[in-house]
């Protein structure tokens, strides 16, 4: 039986019914993840010492991964000619935080792509922020920080809860089943974060005024500070590459349609440190 047909089945049954095979169903999946885990934990790669490798969910059918901390991390590893690898897997998450990406290296895990880029500067000997002055510094922060702190919400919202073809639940191969348990444990973290308590228009109201900022400052100029890339680059691109290439449904696209030269930074970034895009992107969401 096709799923769409056992999920029209399912639909039918009354409430008590639907709870108690809503809990086999959850242990079944929470099973099968478990085992997942532990044929990865027991297949796991052994790296050479000092290795950088790069945990994340799985390369995208239009991004080279859906979460633009990846893209982020990786694309800061080219620009900086930083050899790395990249482990794809949305079952093994930080022990530490349950998200990805995450750093392992040698017996250590380091979550978050700012602590994971910290970490490496002192370790490698590295400076973040080579050839920029404190007030560039001051403001790719604000910058940084307004994309991933604030864009990235909206991206969120628009992409995994607003938008109404589902698009990204179908990209993932979540079962039909399970999209509105997904939606209302996302629903409920926005909430908590604030996005989640603003309308529809607000939140692309936001976006938008996000990206005419950014717009405004970026200009002309081919990169945030100039005719070279930096740390802060990496991070915006990040943000952008996704609402870019990976909104499917949402309106997060369109909205970054309407400033130009936004569209080509992306385009400008991808070109720079992704030569091999095309060959990185995957329609099955894996490496």
């Amino acid at each position: 039986m096709a799923l769409s047909k056992v999920t029209d089945v399912i639909a039918d049954l009354p409430l008590g019914v639907k709870a108690t095979g809503g809990a086999v169903l959850a242990g079944a999946v929470l099973a099968a993840i478990w085992k997942g885990l532990g044929t990865r934990q027991a297949n796991r790669k052994v790296y050479p010492r000092d290795t950088i490798v790069i945990h994340q969910i799985g390369r995208g059918p239009c991004v080279p991964s859906l979460t633009p901390f990846a893209i982020k991390l990786e694309t800061y590893f080219r620009m900086e000619d930083i050899p790395y690898e990249v482990v794809h897997s949305w079952l093994r998450p930080s022990r530490k935080t349950g998200k990805v990406p995450y750093l392992e290296y040698n017996d250590l895990e380091v979550p978050d792509s700012e602590f994971i880029l910290e970490f490496l500067s002192k370790e490698k000997n590295f400076d973040l922020h080579t050839g920029l002055t404190q007030e560039q510094i001051g403001v790719g922060r604000a910058f940084q920080k307004m994309a991933e702190e604030n864009t990235y919400w909206c991206m969120m919202a628009d992409r995994w809860v607003l938008d109404k073809t589902n698009m990204v639940w179908k990209v993932f191969r979540v079962p039909r089943i399970l999209w509105g348990f997904g939606k209302r444990s996302i629903q409920k973290t926005m909430y908590a974060q604030g996005m989640g308590r603003r309308t529809p228009e607000e939140i692309r109201h936001i976006m938008s005024e996000d990206l005419k900022a950014l717009s405004y400052y970026l200009g002309s100029k081919k990169f945030l500070f100039g005719d070279k890339a930096c740390k802060f680059d990496c991070a915006v691109f990040g943000i952008l590459a996704v609402m870019k290439w990976a909104s499917f449904g949402g309106f997060g696209a369109s909205v970054l349609q309407e400033y130009p030269n936004l569209c080509d930074y992306c385009e400008r970034m991808k070109e720079t440190f992704w030569p091999d895009w095309e060959e990185m992107i995957q329609t099955d969401c894996t490496k």
